[in-house]
């Protein structure tokens, strides 16, 4: 494969002054589609530095300098236009453009949603879907550059320019061929589902769940795990750190499972040492004497990673033969029709006596698999009390 030559980029131009921006934005804001990209920077910080907006649409590229254009209430104008935006795996783009500009880029179609329902493969990056649909190779050089030096170098504003230059193009083809075959509502469908703007701001008292070796902890270490999660990950925001620079993963579980009561015993705990102890051990320490008190009921289950019957184990089996059948029907990836996410949603319902569908399987994957889903729980559980009737079955 030829890497791709001059001509298969469009003309490109840095937009570094207010009136710059202004004019560009005039044309954005009548255009129906445009492709849209990000350089951040979140190295040594919580919350992203934004580094450049790239800009398509499908005779030109615009890369705009935050740091020199002034002003970008024209960047959020176009963000909140009616004209379709094209972003390739959007989900941190949005997130960039929410925090820097407080606008969503909506409507909006993810090149990566559309190649895994079209076939394609799950997840597949950028360059690798530009070469699958286009048949042109763009450079991975400065995949990792820093984006808020200045001046950006050539090499830098070439890059960034090819990796919007070809999201309108993407786009064309990728909708004609999920047009053909009936699922372009579906990729409009998730594409909009990542617009849920509180997926920026979790709740703290959750952050524990993401712990890796949370799941070995007994229901008091977790309570004690909730506690000291939510305070990292507000600390993390206040002071724009990334999680680990306040506590690593690693000493967190250390304090939950040996619950020490001085900053002495913190200073030996692997991964402790006097500085961190002196400057976080009384917070550390009033939180575990914090979960100590905690009655029973107020305490977090246990983490079960698998279902903890055999029954259960057995359904689960079942279920994933049924997504693997109905993927391999569909030309998809198993995981593109059920992540591994909904598994334990989905089975914890059914143990309840309520089965009933995770939101991940709602949607497009109701009429898919998630109404046989959930007669195969039925079947499997009848007595199951309040258990979700499926709904008709849709085929495509």
């Amino acid at each position: 494969m030829a890497p791709s030559s001059p001509e298969s980029t469009p003309e490109s131009s840095l937009i570094r002054s207010q009136a710059a921006l202004q004019e560009a934005a005039r044309r954005w804001l009548e255009a129906p589609v445009l492709g849209l990209d990000t350089e951040f920077v979140r190295t040594n910080t919580f919350y992203h530095r934004l580094g450049l907006v790239q800009v398509a649409d499908a005779d030109r590229v615009w890369l705009v300098d935050p740091l020199g254009a002034g002003d970008l209430a024209p960047l959020a104008a176009m963000l909140a236009a009616p004209g379709l935006k094209v972003v390739h795996s959007a989900s941190e783009d949005i997130e960039v453009f929410y925090r820097a500009l407080g606008v969503l880029p909506a409507p909006l179609f993810d090149t990566q949603i559309a190649a895994a329902l079209g076939g394609l493969g799950a997840s597949l990056s950028y360059q690798k879907l530009v070469v699958e649909v286009l048949g042109l190779e763009i450079s991975k050089d400065e995949t990792r550059t820093d984006w808020m030096a200045r001046p950006l170098s050539p090499a830098q504003l070439a890059y960034a320019a090819a990796d919007v230059a070809h999201l309108v193009p993407l786009y064309e083809r990728l909708a004609a061929r999920l047009e053909e075959m009936g699922r372009l509502s579906w990729a409009l469908e998730e594409s909009a589902q990542q617009l849920d703007a509180s997926r920026f701001d979790e709740d703290p008292a959750r952050a524990y769940l993401k712990i890796k070796g949370a799941g070995r902890l007994d229901r008091r270490q977790l309570g004690t795990l909730r506690l000291l999660a939510a305070w990292r990950e507000a600390e993390a925001r206040r002071r724009d750190l990334p999680r680990n620079f306040v506590a690593k993963e690693d000493l967190l579980l250390a304090l939950a499972t040996r619950l020490p009561a001085t900053a002495a015993e913190i200073e030996r705990l692997p991964g402790g040492d006097r500085r961190q102890a002196e400057r976080n051990g009384a917070a550390w320490l009033q939180l575990i004497a914090e979960a100590r008190g905690l009655a029973e009921r107020e305490l977090p289950p246990r983490i079960v990673s698998s279902p903890p019957s055999a029954a259960l184990r057995a359904l689960e089996e079942r279920l994933r033969e049924m997504v693997r059948k109905r993927a391999e029907e569909l030309g998809i990836a198993p995981e593109v029709l059920a992540s591994r996410r909904v598994w334990g949603p989905l089975l914890r319902s059914a143990a309840e006596g309520g089965a009933r569908l995770p939101r991940e399987l709602e949607g497009w994957r109701r009429a898919v698999i998630g109404d046989r889903l959930l007669a195969e729980v039925s079947k499997s559980f009848p007595d199951g009390q309040g258990t979700e009737r499926p709904r008709r079955q849709v085929s495509r």
